[in-house]
C-alpha cells in the first residue's frame, strides 16, 4: 500500500470518527435537553434522524456562525430551513427597504423574511432545492417546487439563480423569468419594468415585470388569492443525509 492510499484511509477514517462523535453528541442533547431549540444543529437535515416537530432550532455553519432558524421537519422529508413566511392577516410589514431585506426581519414563530445575506451565506456552497408552500383562499394546499437555488453576493445586488420547476401550481419564477435577477426594494430598483415593482408592491423581491409573484406583498402573492406562503430551502443531498 502506497504512502497516498494510507493518507487516504487515514483522512477518511477521521471524517467517519467526527461524524459519529457529532451523531453521537447530538443524539445525547436530544435525549437529555427539554428545550430542543436550545440544541445546535449544523443543518436542519440534521434532525431527520430525530423527527422532532417543525420549530426553531440553533443551527451553526462555518459561512454563517450561530443564529436561530426555523425548520421544517414534516414536509417531503423534512430537513427545510424556512426562509420566508407571509399571511394575508400579518401584522408584520414587508413595506422595508434595502438594509432590511438585507439583514432580515421578522419573527421566526408568525411571519418573517430570513435576510439576504444569511440566504447568500446558506447557499454560496453545495446544491441547494427550493421549496414554497402556499394556502388558497379556498383552504387547499399547493407547491411550487425548484431543483436548483443559490443567492449571489451583496456585491453582485443578490442575483438570484433558480432550477427545473415541478410542482402542483404554475411556475411562478423560471417562466417569469426570475433567473438572474437582482433583489429590488423600493429604495432600489432593479427590474426590467419601466416602474418600481417592488415599491409599487410595497415589498421587495427578485422582479422581472411587476405581475408576477409578491411573496412579501400583502396579501402575498399577484392576485391576493393566497391565505399564507412560506418559501423553504434545503441541500439537494438533504433526502439521503
Amino acid at each position: 500500500m502506497n504512502i497516498i492510499t494510507q493518507l487516504v484511509i487515514l483522512t477518511l477514517s477521521l471524517l467517519l470518527v467526527n461524524a459519529d462523535l457529532y451523531c453521537t453528541n447530538l443524539y445525547k442533547d436530544f435525549k437529555h435537553k427539554c428545550t430542543p431549540s436550545l440544541i445546535t444543529i449544523r443543518s436542519c437535515c440534521d434532525l431527520k434522524t430525530f423527527s422532532p416537530p417543525p420549530g426553531i432550532f440553533k443551527m451553526s455553519t462555518r459561512t454563517f456562525g450561530t443564529a436561530d432558524v426555523y425548520c421544517d421537519t414534516a414536509t417531503d422529508g423534512g430537513g427545510w430551513i424556512v426562509i420566508q413566511r407571509n399571511r394575508k392577516d400579518s401584522k408584520v410589514n414587508f413595506n422595508k427597504n434595502w438594509i432590511d431585506y438585507e439583514k432580515g426581519f421578522g419573527n421566526l414563530t408568525t411571519d418573517f423574511w430570513y435576510g439576504l445575506e444569511a440566504i447568500h451565506c446558506f447557499t454560496q456552497t453545495g446544491q441547494w432545492e427550493m421549496r414554497v408552500d402556499y394556502q388558497k383562499n379556498d383552504k387547499t394546499w399547493s407547491y411550487l417546487h425548484y431543483n436548483q437555488f443559490s443567492v449571489g453576493s451583496a456585491s453582485e445586488e443578490y442575483p438570484l439563480t433558480v432550477g427545473q420547476f415541478t410542482g402542483e401550481g404554475t411556475d411562478r419564477f423560471v417562466s417569469s423569468p426570475l433567473n438572474g435577477m437582482k433583489f429590488s426594494t423600493p429604495d432600489n430598483d432593479n427590474d426590467k419594468s419601466s416602474s418600481n415593482c417592488a415599491e409599487k408592491a410595497k415589498d421587495g423581491f427578485w422582479y422581472n415585470r411587476c405581475s408576477h409573484i409578491n411573496p412579501n406583498r400583502q396579501p402575498p402573492w399577484v392576485a391576493g388569492d393566497i391565505l399564507s406562503i412560506a418559501m423553504k430551502i434545503r441541500p439537494k443531498d438533504c433526502i439521503t443525509h
